[in-house]
């Protein structure tokens, strides 16, 4: 079948976009109609959310931070961190790194060998700024999250390595004349998707279905409980729907029909309006979903 040979050969060719071989099983699984095959497929594309209990195990790794330091008689730039001095909250926010950004993000890079870094929080610079070094000499003024290169290689060989394997076992169940995957029993698709997307991990599965199911619901028309109930289940606090409900009344949007700043500065700042555990999907996601429900609960067309 052409559309499983298109993609063999994009899982097998390194030089092929991962977006391109991403976006041709969305077409595959039109015909498959697997909910879980498409809720990896969405979370790859366009990114998993902020919490990290979801990742799967190919987007987190054990890192080294680094750091610049400046004293008085000293400078020491790169410099390995030890995380011994830190609460043990904020240790475990620095000794891993969990990589939620779609997978086309991690292939844009001007060096694919080199490798990334990623920026401590401000507020942790000023935290430990002098507690690393005994008298605080010299100071932290900046620090990272070093991710080597061939980590950010690991997780695209990852996805295409799965995709691989996925699509050969489809190509197996399927007779050579077959003009469509849509044959292949139902319970043999999810068995395949669950072994070579997931890894065997049945609740993966299932909480990234559950997660992709939260982000394809709808919002009826001049329903402000079902409006509230989905941004919750996008993980937005009550506080966040406060703001929200706020900016929606002084935008007028029910007499205007249209975004206006106020409710586009939320949409903007809806990270931080996220709960513990953050939100469901990614950034961009979550405020593309929002704004689809906004607009189907005031009837706002695009």
């Amino acid at each position: 079948m052409k559309l499983l040979d298109d993609i063999v050969e994009l899982a097998a060719d390194n030089k092929e976009p991962i977006g391109n071989l991403l976006r041709k099983c969305l077409v595959l699984e039109r015909q498959l109609k697997n909910e879980k095959f498409r809720a990896w497929l969405d979370l790859e594309l366009d990114g998993y959310g902020s919490g990290n209990e979801d990742l799967p195990s190919y987007r987190v790794f054990s890192c080294i931070n680094k750091g610049d330091f400046h004293g008085i008689t000293v400078r020491m730039t790169g410099q390995p961190i030890s995380l011994h001095v830190m609460t043990e909250r904020d240790r475990k926010l620095l000794e891993k790194v969990y990589l939620h950004q779609p997978a086309a993000s991690y292939e844009a890079r001007p060096g694919q060998d080199s490798d990334a870094a990623l920026p401590w929080n401000p507020y942790l610079v000023a935290k430990y700024q002098t507690k690393i070094y005994q008298d605080g000499e010299p100071a932290l003024m900046r620090a990272w999250q070093e991710i080597p290169g061939s980590v950010l290689i690991a997780l695209l060989e990852q996805v295409r390595n799965r995709v691989l394997r996925f699509a050969l076992d489809l190509k197996e169940s399927l007779p050579e004349e077959a003009a469509s995957v849509a044959i292949v029993p139902a319970e043999q698709v999810d068995k395949s998707v669950v072994n070579h997307i997931y890894g065997g991990n049945i609740i993966i599965a299932s909480q990234a279905l559950n997660t992709v199911q939260v982000v394809h619901q709808n919002v009826a028309l001049g329903d402000d409980i079902s409006l509230n109930s989905a941004l919750e289940e996008l993980g937005i606090t009550s506080e966040g729907l406060s703001e929200l409900q706020k900016a929606l009344s002084h935008d007028k949007v029910e007499q205007t029909k249209t975004l206006g700043d106020k409710t586009k500065e939320w949409l903007v700042d809806i990270t931080k309006y996220a709960g513990k555990e953050g939100l469901k999907v990614g950034f961009e996601l979550a405020k593309q979903t929002a704004i689809k429900w906004i607009s189907q609960r005031y009837g706002i067309h695009f």
